[in-house]
């Protein structure tokens, strides 16, 4: 017996037992390319997403909560879990259901997306109002790795950690961009972080985390992350 069909809102989500979670993640990702074959539009971040939006839609109470995504491409598991199942087979068609979040489309699109870098000053924005007045609910921004390379998300973050605004902001670091990095600062990172020194010096350092077992190999997988992210 299938579990989407059953699912019209987060509301019922959250009435699934935990065991069937990934056959829902499952039925999610076949509707998608089912869909996606047919009117086109962005597969593969969408099928990477899936499991993120179930266990947000899951696990917060939205969409009181609000759920923000940088760029909004990888939402189609959102759209599905949102009461738009009926219509998920109209996307990125005349009159239909639109490839991004849009706020005049549901409650649960929480922001007008699009551009990349803008969720985490969006999500910012929501829990500062929520602060203003004194509310209770809960705000996380989905980012991805490739939006990170935007000013504007180093910008938010700079404002987040001021204000401490209760945020949660989660990077889907899938190691995928729409293009190759541009600009005056990505070609100097570049230089400095291809020179033999700095290579010498990371080499030995993830040697010497090595040695400590488990917790040396995860600080040196988190290590080369964040190097990719930023660099």
């Amino acid at each position: 017996m299938k579990v989407l069909p059953s699912i019209q809102s987060p509301k019922d989500l959250r009435l699934i037992k935990k065991e069937h979670l990934p056959t829902l993640c499952e039925e999610l990702r076949q509707t998608i390319i089912e869909t996606a074959s047919k009117n086109g539009g962005h597969l593969g971040s969408s099928l990477g997403a899936v499991e993120i939006i179930t266990a947000l839609h899951y696990v917060f109470n939205t969409p009181e909560d609000k759920i923000v995504y940088d760029t909004g491409h990888q939402a189609y598991a959102h759209k599905l879990l949102t009461g738009r199942q009926a219509k998920f087979a109209t996307i990125r068609t005349k009159d239909g259901l639109s490839g991004f979040p849009k706020r005049h489309e549901s409650e649960y699109d929480t922001f007008g997306v699009g551009h990349a870098s803008t969720a985490i000053s969006a999500a910012l924005g929501m829990a500062v109002a929520r602060d203003q007045k004194k509310e209770n609910s809960k705000v996380i921004a989905v980012v991805g790795d490739g939006c990170m390379t935007g000013g504007m998300a180093y910008e938010a973050m700079q404002n987040a950690g001021l204000l401490r605004s209760d945020l949660l902001v989660i990077l889907n670091d899938n190691q995928m961009f729409i293009s190759q990095r541009v600009g005056a600062l990505g070609k100097a990172l570049t230089k400095l972080l291809t020179a033999k020194y700095v290579q010498l010096a990371e080499e030995k350092a993830a040697n010497f985390l090595k040695r400590f077992d488990e917790l040396g190999n995860n600080a040196a997988k988190l290590a080369k992350r964040a190097r990719s992210i930023l660099f």
